[in-house]
């Protein structure tokens, strides 16, 4: 099951999308849900500014970003499942250090992957460098983007690859796995 605020463009077959503010759940919606694992991954947009000082030289306090990250790893721990949350590496300054990181994805929780895929990127290819530089913005044209066409292309850079996502899935099956054997 999905859950978000924004509905994403896809939604992957056989997933069930709910439309909530992460804000107003807590613990017993999340038992009366019958979730078995959890993978959660709040809004990394005020924490990034943090990790760019050379664009963004004196960011603000990430007010939201640490009440979303902090509300969803309390009702994570109080739900008593087995739980994963994604972020960037900018968020260990205000809501602690991670547990492990795979490239520039970030993680926290009680379910973190021992071992992690490695030379992960975010999601857009980015050119190759001509003569020693890149030319991002005419390769991309990335500043360009307004509107819809500029939330489209923020998701897509920060997109969880699917070499990430199926290590933390195949790792929550194998713990599910063997807390069924155990009972």
């Amino acid at each position: 099951m999905g859950v978000d605020l924004i509905e994403p463009p896809e939604i992957p077959f056989g997933c069930d999308y709910r439309r909530y503010d992460v804000l107003r759940l807590n613990a017993d919606w999340i038992a009366h849900e019958g979730f078995d694992f959890i993978c959660a991954s709040p809004p990394c947009e005020q924490f990034s500014v943090h990790g760019m000082k050379h664009f963004h030289p004196n960011p603000p306090y990430p007010e939201l970003g640490v009440k979303l990250f902090d509300h969803t790893r309390a009702i994570c721990e109080a739900s008593g499942l087995p739980y994963v949350i994604e972020n960037v590496r900018a968020a260990q300054k205000f809501v602690g250090n991670a547990v492990h990181h795979c490239g520039p994805f970030y993680l926290w929780g009680n379910a973190v992957p021992p071992l992690m895929p490695q030379g992960l990127k975010k999601g857009i290819d980015w050119p190759r460098p001509v003569n020693g530089k890149r030319d991002y913005q005419r390769s991309y044209n990335w500043h360009s983007g307004k509107g819809q066409k500029r939330r489209d292309d923020t998701a897509r850079v920060a997109t969880i690859p699917p070499e990430l996502s199926k290590c933390v899935a195949d790792y929550a099956e194998r713990l599910l796995g063997s807390r069924l054997v155990t009972k």
